[in-house]
């Protein structure tokens, strides 16, 4: 049986921003699994396409930072059309303690945010239906929309032309292993042999290892998203808005309408993680009137939900699983793996082909870091 170099398990951004990374470093003898028929069918379909680098964290902003460089300025042979509409982002704060924050945030030398600082005056000036007229709003203008459909399609469609071979409606059913090392994965047609597996599995992340007793914990939270019917008051150019902290809220223009969040935050299983939950819709709708009291008469033309998938401490999973040979991680990227899958992809790469990083972020994303000993999680 032909033993791979590598096998990737889950075609979402993840998994194939690493595919891609990989092949491009020479490494082609590599299989991307995934059991759905269509790539990008969960977390990564079901986003809201939102380029926003202010992450608090500094090591995942580095990562932002990176990977937006990326998306500005595409080689025309990864992708032929822009990926960004940097229509820009206003990151706004009502309450004191949250306006505080995120000017500390702002004005930190280690946060490269390029952000100006405004007041709501300028966000009316952008959004017609928005009133609301106390608190900070700092200017991203580079920022904005991507286009999340041709970034995990380029990612896909070069690591293919490179050799990766891509195979979808593949269940993997467990990880093989041989005392202290990977063999492989088990698939419904059969056991596939590799020297490595890397697990870009989203919210299932935990659950092959789980098999293994190489336990790591994540939480997958359910957000919803709604679009608002068509409207011509609404600038299909209008940057996104996005309100931090405790009343945390954002919108941006989406066909003719406003695609807007609550951003809700509910602990589910993964497989109730893209169920509609109803009773949401009213707070989504409580908020956008606080925000939008000219949205009154409007109504949802499309709602759907969403997971995100977090570690313990809420950073990314990425690099090498210290208590067995040949197990990688790209994992818990929460609600920042779209913006981020450009760097995760060049992180989780250097890890397999060269089994180190120095990469600034590559210490704190390990997954060392959630591992008491090499055996035992830290239970938080």
């Amino acid at each position: 049986m032909k033993r791979r170099k590598l096998i990737i398990v889950g075609n979402g951004i993840a998994g194939a921003a690493t595919a891609w990374a990989v092949a491009r470093r020479g490494l082609t003898d590599v299989l991307l699994l995934d059991g759905a028929t269509q790539p990008g069918s969960h977390s990564t379909g079901r986003n809201a396409a939102i380029l926003r680098t202010a992450i608090p964290d500094a090591a995942l902003h580095r990562l932002a930072r990176e990977s937006a460089a990326f998306y500005r300025a595409p080689s025309t042979d990864f992708c032929p059309t822009p990926l960004l509409a940097a229509n820009g982002l206003f990151l706004t704060a009502t309450n004191g303690a949250d306006a505080n924050a995120l000017a500390d945030w702002i004005s930190n030398p280690g946060f490269a945010s390029g952000a100006e600082r405004h007041n709501f005056a300028a966000v009316r000036a952008h959004h017609p239906y928005f009133r609301a007229t106390e608190g900070d709003a700092w200017w991203l203008p580079n920022e904005g929309g991507l286009d999340v459909h041709a970034l995990q399609q380029s990612y896909l469609q070069g690591a293919a032309k490179m050799g990766v071979e891509i195979r979808a409606r593949c269940q993997v059913q467990h990880l093989l292993r041989d005392s202290g090392r990977i063999l492989g994965v088990a698939t419904g047609a059969g056991p596939i042999l590799a020297e490595q597996v890397a697990l870009a599995t989203g919210g299932w992340a935990g659950f092959l290892p789980e098999e293994l007793q190489l336990p790591l914990s994540f939480t997958v939270c359910r957000r919803h998203l709604v679009v608002t019917a068509a409207d011509s008051v609404i600038p299909p150019h209008a940057p996104v808005v996005w309100n931090v902290g405790q009343d945390e809220f954002y919108f941006r223009p989406e066909s003719g309408g406003l695609l807007l969040s609550g951003c809700d935050h509910v602990a589910v299983p993964p497989a109730q993680g893209e169920i509609l939950d109803r009773d949401i819709l009213p707070t989504v709708a409580e908020k956008a009137l606080r925000w939008l009291p000219g949205l009154a008469d409007a109504r949802f033309a499309n709602a759907w939900a969403g997971m995100r998938t977090f570690s313990q401490d809420n950073r990314f999973v990425i690099g090498p699983d210290p208590r067995i040979e040949g197990l990688q991680w790209v994992a818990g990227l929460g609600g920042h793996g779209i913006t981020c899958s450009y760097a995760v992809g060049e992180l989780a790469a250097e890890w397999i082909l060269n089994h180190q990083s120095n990469h600034a972020s590559a210490p704190a994303l390990h997954p060392q870091r959630l591992l008491q000993d090499s055996q035992q999680l830290v239970r938080c």
